[in-house]
């Protein structure tokens, strides 16, 4: 499960006082609301190079997620670090993402830590987030779900999506926590009212499964099937089986196999070896298809 968060959005509504905006900040936001990405990246380029570090954070976002520009994490790092080097609590977060992933930089999960730590010193919800994942995933730091459970609970008191999808996790399997699905699904449904996608596939997971709350499977079914919309592969893969099943959905084995397909193209492996087990043992209506089965195989590994 993806537990680590990073700035991914234009953030300038964050800065205050300390950061000033100029109008080309502004021009620039609206045209990246607008999905005028060329503009965007004139706008903030003409106001990065007059040190607004909110620009040189957006530009660092634009370069890592292609957005105006080919993908270029050499280009996102550079600019994040300016940006982070002026106290900019996102682009610091997102700097120690970088470093976590080894993204157009060595990866020094040391370094992340330092990041994340500058950006938490700032009251930043992502910040803490990320370092309960780095204390729960023992990456630059004694593995310890104690303290990270406390990280993702400071997230999750700022409303952090992330936080409290990854504390409900913790909930359900009684890590760092007591054992409680009720407070998961809690949590679950936090996250879930902010449209965040693994917590509405997490929710979706408890509800079908009558863990914490009433089992329902239509519920889930809708539950898996807004967080599929959101391209979540696992939320894909879970609905699925339930078309396949019948449970909470007619059974359908060709949407069934449209949203295995569908999970894959996103990139989900479990939904590939699944793939390839339907080609193997001839499941879903398919014929045997042992080239097919062989193929999504070595995909899904």
């Amino acid at each position: 499960m993806k537990k680590y968060a990073r700035n991914l959005v234009v953030a300038a509504a964050l800065i205050g006082a300390a950061f000033p905006v100029f109008a080309d900040y502004q021009q620039g936001l609206k045209a990246y609301r607008g999905g005028d990405y060329t503009n965007a990246l004139r706008q903030f380029s003409a106001d990065a190079a007059k040190g607004s570090a909110a620009a040189q954070n957006d530009l660092g976002v634009m370069y890592e997620k292609g957005q105006g520009v080919p993908v270029n994490f050499e280009q996102a790092f550079a600019w994040y670090k300016k940006s982070a080097d002026q106290g900019f609590a996102p682009a610091q977060t997102s700097l120690g993402y970088l470093y976590s992933e080894g993204l157009g930089v060595s990866r020094d999960y040391a370094q992340a830590m330092v990041w994340n730590r500058k950006a938490a010193d700032q009251n930043f919800a992502q910040a803490f987030n990320n370092i309960g994942t780095l204390y729960e995933n023992g990456q630059g730091v004694p593995a310890d779900l104690i303290v990270a459970a406390d990280w993702y609970r400071k997230a999750a008191d700022l409303g952090s999506a992330s936080g409290q999808t990854n504390l409900g996790f913790l909930y359900a399997r009684g890590r760092g926590v007591a054992k409680d699905d009720a407070m998961a699904v809690s949590l679950y449904r936090k996250a879930a009212e902010q449209n965040f996608p693994l917590a509405l596939n997490n929710l979706g997971f408890m509800t079908a499964e009558g863990r914490g709350t009433q089992q329902d499977y239509p519920a889930a079914a809708e539950l898996y099937r807004k967080a599929a919309v959101l391209k979540s592969g696992r939320a894909q893969l879970n609905l699925a089986k339930l078309y396949e099943e019948g449970k909470g959905v007619p059974k359908s084995n060709d949407r069934a196999l449209a949203l295995l397909l569908e999970s894959a193209k996103d990139g989900y492996k479990p939904a590939m070896r699944r793939l390839s087990q339907v080609y193997a043992k001839g499941e879903l209506g398919q014929k045997v298809d042992v080239e097919k089965s062989q193929q999504w195989e070595l995909k899904g590994r």
